[in-house]
């Protein structure tokens, strides 16, 4: 069931829980909805999620990035150590309106796909009684590339990621001591500090879902395989462990439809493909990259 009380299921989704206000204490609240996070570091289809779920399965309600998209809560908790219980009940307060939708309507399950709760997870794990992680990984030198291009400079002001018109402050070395790197951000590039990013962000979904049997990794190389076989093997894997059918059956044709369809891509390259960087940025970029990129399993 998706949620444990059916009487009157609006008060239900929230259930009071005990505790004191120790920052390592449980949230007064649970929410009790089945609950699945898409996580990465970003540029892996976030967007596109929202639609494969919603389009080819049934009692999931999916969404991407709602708001607030926890982007300020989690630089809020590196950067001033924000109380463990206080996070949890803000998770709390601000789904209360998208799950309150899930409720109203036959969907049983809550899928959010969202990159920026990767700075959350210990939180979203005590906030949401049942919940599973789906975690997307991808080659760093494409992400680079893409995350680069995501805002080109001509494209009518946009922010560009990590750029000077960048408007939020995001994560860099001085956020977290011992970091390494924290003397040469200054004169890090913009393709220095995405790389920087690509592997930070990641070692930290890592070390938070470590020992976690509610996860799953997997390659967005493989999911969005251009080899059929690759790719209905990787879905199938996904389809299996978040149990979204009770047959572990799909329908292919809307699956195939809608994988042709991959929204929020990055249309034009702005970098070169990587055999053409300077030897001096080859370098630079597998230093900033080296931890994860082994871990990983890319080269």
């Amino acid at each position: 069931m998706a949620w444990k009380i059916q009487i009157n299921p609006i008060s239900c989704l929230f259930k009071d829980k005990t505790g004191n206000n120790s920052r390592k204490s449980k949230p007064k609240e649970s929410i009790e909805v089945e609950t699945i996070f898409i996580l990465s570091a970003g540029r892996t289809g976030t967007r596109f999620f929202q639609d494969f779920f919603n389009t080819c399965f049934s009692q999931v309600y999916a969404v991407h990035e709602p708001q607030p998209d926890f982007f300020d809560m989690g630089m809020q908790k590196i950067r001033t150590d924000l109380i463990f219980d206080v996070s949890c009940q803000n998770i709390c307060e601000f789904r209360k309106p998208l799950l309150k939708q899930v409720l109203s309507t036959p969907e049983t399950t809550y899928i959010e796909s969202n990159p920026h709760a990767a700075y959350l997870i210990p939180e979203l794990m005590a906030t949401f009684s049942s919940i599973k992680f789906l975690y997307l990984v991808r080659n760093p030198i494409d992400s680079v590339r893409s995350f680069y291009a995501k805002s080109p400079k001509d494209s009518g002001g946009e922010m560009l990621f990590y750029g000077e018109n960048d408007h939020r402050k995001r994560i860099c070395p001085k956020d977290f001591p011992g970091d390494g790197w924290e003397k040469e951000w200054p004169d890090f590039n913009r393709v220095h500090k995405i790389a920087w990013y690509w592997n930070k962000v990641n070692s930290i979904i890592q070390e938070s879902l470590q020992n976690s049997e509610n996860s799953l990794q997997i390659k967005y190389e493989d999911f969005f395989s251009k080899n059929q076989s690759i790719r209905e093997k990787t879905i199938l894997q996904v389809i299996e462990f978040l149990k979204l059918t009770e047959k572990r059956d799909a329908d292919w044709n809307k699956i195939n439809h809608i994988m042709n369809q991959k929204s929020n891509a990055t249309k034009v390259e702005y970098l070169p493909p990587f055999e053409q960087w300077p030897i001096r940025e080859k370098e630079m970029f597998k230093a900033l990259t080296k931890e994860m990129r082994i871990k990983l399993n890319y080269k």
